[in-house]
Formats: structure tokens, C-alpha cells, sequence
């Protein structure tokens, strides 16, 4: 795994990510989603399990899921799990900080 800084503060993260927004980030290759929630962040694949829709063009419900544009397939930010079992799982990203910087593991 690989850990890679996506922000020096606190500060600098919640300017960049409203609260219940979704942001698309990219590293190398690799396109992901980063949400805030009164929980906290969350790190997740940018294509829908389903059909691959862009869920950087989702939203946050209140029951603190990712709700895909397309089929409204909803997932768990915290489990990745889909509400009905329709599809896979989210394949979602670790976040850890240290001291104010963010980082994802990749």
C-alpha cells in the first residue's frame, strides 16, 4: 500500500470538501471520491459497482450513503456495502491523519 498526502491541514481539507459534497481526486492513475460527513471523510472508487456511473455526481443521503446519479444504488461510506445487495460492495479507500494532514492509502 501506498500513502499518499492529500492535505496539510484540517483547514485546507474542509474548504475543499463541503460538508455532505463529494470531490473527485486523482492520483497517477487512479480517479477516486473523497466525501465529508458529520462522521468524518470518506475515500471511495469513483465508478459505481452497477454500471459504472460517475458517483463524484452522486450525493450524500441522511442515512450517510453515497447515492449513485444513475440507478440511485446507494452504499455505506463506512462499510461500502450496497442497501440491497444488488451489486458489489464499494471498494473504498483508507484515510488516516496525521497530526493536521490528511492521507489515503492506496
Amino acid at each position: 500500500m501506498t500513502k499518499v498526502r492529500l492535505f496539510d491541514s484540517k483547514d485546507k481539507a474542509d474548504q475543499t470538501v463541503g460538508l455532505n459534497k463529494i470531490v473527485k481526486l486523482q492520483i497517477d492513475d487512479l480517479q477516486f471520491c473523497l466525501a465529508r460527513t458529520h462522521k468524518g471523510y470518506f475515500a471511495f472508487e469513483k465508478s459505481c459497482p452497477h454500471m459504472s456511473d460517475d458517483l463524484g455526481k452522486g450525493r450524500i443521503n441522511p442515512q450517510l450513503e453515497v447515492v449513485c446519479p444513475w440507478h440511485d444504488y446507494k452504499f455505506d461510506l463506512e462499510s461500502g456495502e450496497e442497501s440491497q445487495h444488488r451489486c458489489k460492495d464499494l471498494i473504498r479507500y483508507t484515510l488516516l491523519w496525521e497530526g493536521d494532514a490528511l492521507y489515503v492509502s492506496l
